[in-house]
């Protein structure tokens, strides 16, 4: 890690583990423009012989194809498998979830062109991730921002933060330190956030001091 993320990364931790921003997106407008895409949800990050009841819609995507589910598995997924080295900035060419959803759309502009993988996920009833990092401790080269949108009240689905329970609120965006332990399980159906990926830059670390909330959670 060079010594310029390594300062930008101490700056964004500094501001806290989960950061409310202030931004919204209207989680009725999502329901109702997600509609037209109910056909072309794929599954996410599939292991094999394994089901998880978690699906994902690319915002961005490496070709622009909305139907492009190459970056819906992770990139460790991809080299094992596939013998492919990926990174944030393969996957920038706005699919058409990104031109016909612009509740979404004015999240991603935040950060653009800057931005790397958007998407939604869907995690239905019974669909979990195990407790784990998003990435190695050292390999700081971007951050998440993540926005619940439907079905994800705390009755409904449970984002666990270091054996803590999130309140967080939909319709707002969360930049949230996935580097330490999470686990998310959701007990319905449909339950949808929105997952930015943030390559960690100059300008996009002044995008997130730019919109701070001092809102508490």
């Amino acid at each position: 890690m060079d010594i310029n993320r390594a300062m930008l990364w101490n700056g964004l931790t500094n501001l806290g583990d989960t950061v409310k921003l202030k931004l919204k997106v209207d989680p009725w407008e999502c329901v109702r423009d997600l509609e037209q895409f109910k056909d072309n949800w794929c599954p996410y990050n599939v292991k094999k012989d394994k089901v998880n009841n978690r699906w994902g819609l690319p915002i961005t995507s490496h070709s622009g194809d909305v139907m492009d589910n190459y970056h819906l598995n992770s990139f460790g997924h991809m080299q094992r498998y596939h013998d492919v080295e990926m990174k944030e900035e393969n996957f920038t060419t706005p699919t058409e979830v990104y031109h016909k959803m612009p509740e979404l759309a004015k999240l991603v502009d935040v950060f653009s062109p800057d931005i790397g993988r958007v998407h939604l996920l869907r995690v239905d009833q019974g669909g979990f991730f195990p407790p784990h990092r998003d990435s190695k401790i050292l390999d700081i080269t971007c951050f998440r921002v993540i926005t619940l949108c439907h079905n994800c009240k705390r009755s409904d689905f449970n984002f666990i933060y270091e054996d803590r329970l999130l309140n967080l609120k939909p319709g707002v965006p969360y930049y949230i330190n996935t580097r330490k332990v999470h686990n998310v399980f959701s007990y319905v159906d449909d339950s949808v956030q929105c997952v930015l990926n943030v390559p960690l830059t100059a300008e996009n670390y002044k995008g997130i001091s730019r919109h701070l909330s001092y809102d508490t959670m």
